[in-house]
């Protein structure tokens, strides 16, 4: 060093060179903020899941009537499961940029104390639909990671435009009716003008002949139902509460 001057080393050269680095700090820090699916990622343990899912959905007023379709010789019952169901979505300035789900499941016994406890988060992409009959296939991405943090980090995380919160009661059988496997739900939401109740009956599928062979099956459970078109309802559950809101 000489007179202040550091004789060894190129200060102008490192000064340049510092601020081409910090742009591309704050370039990478600019996109990271702004896209949704990278912060889920940050977030870490995050798993892809492309779904392609054939469905229905019809609003009932009685619960007891999927009993009619269980207890159908067709129908062979897999699995039941009840759940609480608490979703917070994060929604964000335009459609393109998805949504993000951090859902709370808890689990209930037969007298409806809770038994186990978990928390996700979802990425869905704007979801691209075709429709077979009353049938709707849904194709879409997601992005599924385990919520190991409180509920008020993910709102400051992700800074959404809008914070929707939806709860309801799901019982959900996995059956076998007529060789393939089908998920039947009965929903009760809570945060409606009137307490209402749904019927989803979905399958996963593979390609568009699986998808109308399914969707024919799931016409046929309806006849089993009694469940009319005036019944059935295109939107999710989200949109439905926006509208009611």
């Amino acid at each position: 060093m000489m007179n202040r001057d550091l004789l060894t080393v190129d200060v102008p050269s490192l000064l340049e060179e510092a601020r081409i680095y910090a742009e591309k700090v704050d370039a990478f820090l600019i996109e990271h903020e702004n896209d949704v699916l990278k912060k889920l990622i940050a977030v870490g343990g995050v798993e892809r899941a492309e779904s392609f899912e054939v469905q229905v959905k019809a609003r009932i007023t009685d619960p007891e009537i999927v009993q009619k379709l269980l207890k159908s010789h067709e129908v062979e019952i897999l699995r039941h499961a009840h759940y609480r169901q608490y979703d917070t979505f994060f929604l964000f300035d335009t459609p393109e940029m998805g949504r993000v789900r951090y859902r709370e499941d808890d689990k209930l016994d037969e007298k409806g104390n809770v038994i186990e406890v978990r928390a996700r988060l979802t990425y869905t992409s704007p979801t691209k639909e075709r429709s077979f009959d009353s049938a709707i296939l849904l194709s879409r991405s997601r992005f599924i990671a385990p919520a190991d943090r409180p509920l008020r980090f993910y709102r400051e995380y992700f800074q959404a435009a809008n914070i929707v919160n939806l709860s309801k009661e799901r019982k959900r059988w996995r059956i076998l009716y007529q060789d393939v496997v089908y998920f039947i739900n009965i929903d009760h939401l809570f945060e409606t003008a009137e307490d209402e109740i749904y019927l989803e009956i979905k399958s996963r599928t593979w390609s568009l002949s699986d998808a109308q062979h399914k969707a024919e099956g799931i016409q046929r459970m309806l006849g089993v139902l009694g469940i009319s078109p005036d019944n059935f309802v295109y939107k999710d559950y989200l949109e439905l509460h926006q509208e009611g809101a």
